[in-house]
């Protein structure tokens, strides 16, 4: 697929190019399901660490929106998280 939207409990958490979801995932949930992907090496399989979802993580003082982290690539988060998110990719 060109594109890739990623759900959690019915809402669209990350969209983007398939390419750059795989290459750079940006939301905690999207990580997660990466993080679950077996790979065909048994022996890099069996010290992988997955990454756990925690929506703890999340800031609750304000709704998350739909927004447009860098060129293409959505996420819903909140003002604060984008402003981290942005921070991480050096933009």
């Amino acid at each position: 697929s060109d594109r890739i939207g990623v759900m959690y409990f019915g809402n669209m958490v990350e969209l983007a190019d398939s390419e750059e979801l795989y290459n750079n995932p940006i939301h905690p949930y999207t990580k997660s399901l990466l993080s679950a992907i077996p790979l065909p090496d048994p022996n890099y399989e069996r010290g992988r660490q997955r990454t756990a979802y925690d929506p703890s993580v999340h800031d609750k003082s304000e709704e998350p929106e739909f927004r447009e982290v860098k060129p293409g690539h959505w996420v819903r988060c909140t003002t604060k998280e984008l402003e981290q998110y942005r921070k991480d990719l050096g933009l």
